[in-house]
């Protein structure tokens, strides 16, 4: 067929084209519109492509024929949209009128409006073009492949609703919390959609492919039983870490939720909904605040754990030369005029600690005059500059985000602000662990587990990979946050530690054959009853585990605290207590 009879057919399709597109604007079957369109597009290509041919190399060609592609493409929505705004808005408009005429049909309404307020911190708000099934949604799995999470017969359900404050929950009332909603879009298999398949879907009306995936955590499923057993129904937390790693094997916190009892069956009766409704109202006014997760987000005094990160300032900045450099414990410390002198929790502390005596002892014995003196010795800037290395900052001057990133999380603080360290009173109270300071649990077990890793502050993580079947989506890798104190000064910290097992107030928690390094706290509270504190590394000639336990009003950190991190890291280490 000649050239010019080839070219006039082109020029008559694309004039064809035009008029299947333009009558097909007005067709009320959303279906047939997109034939019309579609077939509408490629007829008027036909004479575009035609005159193309015949100009340029075959790289210009290429480049055009690209261009035109993606001409089409938006001249394809732009109709699209036209359609629905323009030729079909009378159609819209009775057909939505209909719905509010007397007498119609009205759907039953199965789920209530939850109250905006409870919006603003549940669920990630975002929408999408295109219909995504909420029954359809990954697994989360331990790192051993236990199942905490779920959807059967298109119900989330978690098998293991001890762990509530960390998994969250998915609920079609109150939204997502936890890893639910900090990993919805793996969950959901909306990581997993290209904008390709979002524009086809859009396109075509058809259903979008999803490919939701699993979450595998970091967590033992054993550890983490092992935790909620020792520390029973006592208000607190439990955090363990992997040392090398910063991956959290276990965190636990009490009170505590089920998230069963938030999630709605599917279908859902109305009483379904008023179960749910009063199970959140319930957990959402309760005084011991089970939502919380102490684990994280209970801000604490840290009593005189916070002695590890002031033994570890004065070592690593030369105020103290080594361990052995002399130190003195006496009954009461005055700091300045007009505040009470400093005093320990023992009289007579020195006849335990000696007479002069040194940091690993007074470090064992817990000695408040001593750390105080050791502070003071510090001054304020450089006790301050210590405390931001290990992540703890000033209220006033709070910047960034938390270093646990999966979950919610607080940062804490050695100080409402800084100028508070700057009495000399205020910064011997906060060297010792009183003040202003309030840390969380996984503050503690990350200062640990920096001592124990040659220095090193290592991102805590949670979730260790997503994936749908073997293709890997997500995949966390251990990352340094920074290098807090030297690995000479680590090394000479971890000897302090398992000397205070040996000889001080820690040693109840020595495990047969296992060299255990730890300090114990005693917390003061507005109440008068102490929050008991503890954390521990182990073994300490290797580290691999890092421990932080707080019981709330348990009194003396070797009496509550105490037993629960021995229990812990027994299991973790597979020895007999």
């Amino acid at each position: 067929m000649p050239d010019r009879v080839r070219t006039i057919i082109a020029w008559i399709a694309g004039v064809l084209g035009i008029i299947v597109i333009g009558s097909g604007l007005f067709i009320p079957d959303a279906n047939l519109w997109r034939l019309h369109l579609l077939t509408g597009l490629w007829l008027i290509s036909l004479p575009v492509r035609r005159v193309m041919k015949n100009q340029g190399d075959i790289s210009a060609r290429t480049l055009r024929g690209l261009m035109l592609i993606a001409v089409l493409g938006f001249a394809a929505v732009g109709l699209h949209l036209v359609r629905y705004q323009v030729t079909q808005a009378e159609a819209t408009r009775r057909a939505v009128a209909s719905l509010t005429q007397p007498g119609a049909q009205q759907p039953t309404p199965v789920i209530a409006e939850p109250d905006p307020a409870e919006r603003t911190s549940l669920g990630s708000g975002r929408t999408f073009p295109v219909a995504i099934s909420p029954g359809v949604r990954g697994r989360i799995l331990d790192r051993n492949g236990a199942v905490l999470a779920e959807t059967v017969d298109g119900r989330r359900t978690y098998p293991n609703p001890e762990i509530g404050n960390l998994i969250g929950f998915q609920s079609r009332l109150y939204g997502t919390t936890g890893l639910e909603a900090r990993f919805d879009a793996q969950l959901s298999g909306v990581a997993t959609l290209s904008p390709t398949a979002i524009l086809e879907a859009r396109l075509l009306g058809l259903p979008v492919e999803q490919t939701p995936a699993d979450l595998i955590l970091t967590l033992d499923s054993r550890l983490q039983a092992a935790a909620q057993q020792a520390l029973g129904e006592r208000a607190g937390a439990v955090v363990l870490i992997d040392v090398p790693t910063g991956a959290i094997l276990a965190m636990v916190t009490y009170p505590r939720f089920d998230p069963n009892q938030l999630v709605l069956p599917e279908p859902a009766t109305q009483a379904d909904v008023e179960r749910v409704q009063a199970a959140w109202a319930e957990l959402s006014t309760r005084s011991d605040a089970p939502l919380l997760n102490r684990a994280t987000q209970g801000r604490y005094p840290p009593g005189s754990v916070i002695k590890t990160l002031t033994a570890a300032a004065a070592l690593d900045s030369g105020v103290l030369g080594d361990p052995s450099a002399t130190v003195t414990c006496p009954n009461l410390l005055p700091t300045e005029a007009g505040a009470p002198p400093v005093r320990n929790a023992v009289d007579n502390l020195f006849r335990r600690t000696g007479d002069p005596s040194d940091l690993v002892r007074v470090y064992a014995f817990s000695c408040n005059t001593a750390f105080a003196q050791i502070g003071l010795a510090l001054g304020a800037d450089r006790f301050l500059e210590y405390a931001r290395r290990f992540g703890l900052q000033t209220t006033d001057t709070r910047t960034g985000a938390p270093d646990l990133r999966d979950i919610p999380a607080e940062i804490g603080t050695i100080a409402n602000e800084a100028a508070f360290l700057q009495r000399p009173a205020a910064l011997a109270d906060t060297a010792f662990g009183q003040g202003q300071a309030l840390v969380t649990p996984l503050d503690m077990a990350q200062l640990a587990a920096s001592i124990a890793n040659e220095g090193r502050l290592m991102r805590p993580y949670l979730v260790a990979e997503a994936r749908t079947g073997d293709r890997i989506i997500y995949q966390a890798q251990p990352e340094m946050v920074r290098q807090v104190v030297s690995p000479e000064t680590s090394r000479r910290m971890l000897d302090i530690m398992r000397t205070s097992v040996e000889i001080g107030y820690a040693q109840p928690i020595a495990l047969p054959g296992v060299a255990v390094g730890a300090k114990t706290g005693t917390a003061e509270t507005p109440r008068g009853v102490p929050h008991s504190w503890i954390m521990a590394v182990a073994p300490t000639d290797q580290p691999r585990y890092a421990i932080a336990v707080i019981v709330e009003y348990g009194g003396e950190g070797s009496r509550s605290a105490l037993p629960v991190a021995r229990q812990v890291l027994a299991a973790a280490l597979e020895v007999t207590p």
